[in-house]
């Protein structure tokens, strides 16, 4: 019982920054009927790209939480709860261990080989596709195995800087 009413407690100023947030944003209706379409839009998608080799639809996911977090309260938690656990999932994934490494490393330009070689064979724009998404998920995965993806993010917000 003490715990329904001390959630009652909290519910006010909740709602209070809640509100805040919403006169904070004040965005004029067509953009926010732009950016929310955009959001619908890229997580329509998902399923459709979700199966395809390379990252697929989790880019697509994001995008759309991204998009739909510009209004939406709900949305931006998503995406924070999104960038706090998909740095342990890629602890996990991607170990600082130095034979797992080498492993996903060869594996990477394996497959990067292997997608090079599938798009040079084929004729037909579906495998032709494949092939792609093939060679974009290699190039992800080697990215994000040895942390080469933070390197690469630090070193493009340097030159941003002036």
């Amino acid at each position: 019982m003490c715990a329904i009413i001390k959630r009652m407690d909290k519910r006010p100023e909740q709602t209070k920054s809640k509100d805040a947030k919403i006169r904070e944003r004040n965005n004029p209706l067509w953009k926010v009927v732009l950016t929310d379409a955009a959001g619908v839009g890229c997580l329509l998608l998902v399923p459709f790209l979700g199966p395809l080799p390379g990252p697929g639809g989790i880019p697509l996911l994001l995008a759309g939480f991204g998009f739909l977090a510009v209004n939406h309260d709900w949305a931006d938690s998503a995406v924070d709860y999104v960038k706090e656990r998909s740095e342990s999932l890629r602890n996990v994934i991607f170990p600082d261990v130095k034979w797992i490494q080498w492993l996903w490393d060869i594996f990477c330009v394996l497959l990067l080989v292997g997608g090079t070689f599938m798009n040079l064979q084929v004729e037909h724009w579906f495998w032709k596709g494949i092939s792609y998404g093939v060679m974009a998920g290699s190039t992800t995965l080697f990215l994000m195995n040895r942390h080469r993806i933070d390197w690469l993010d630090k070193q493009l917000r340097r030159t941003g800087k002036k």
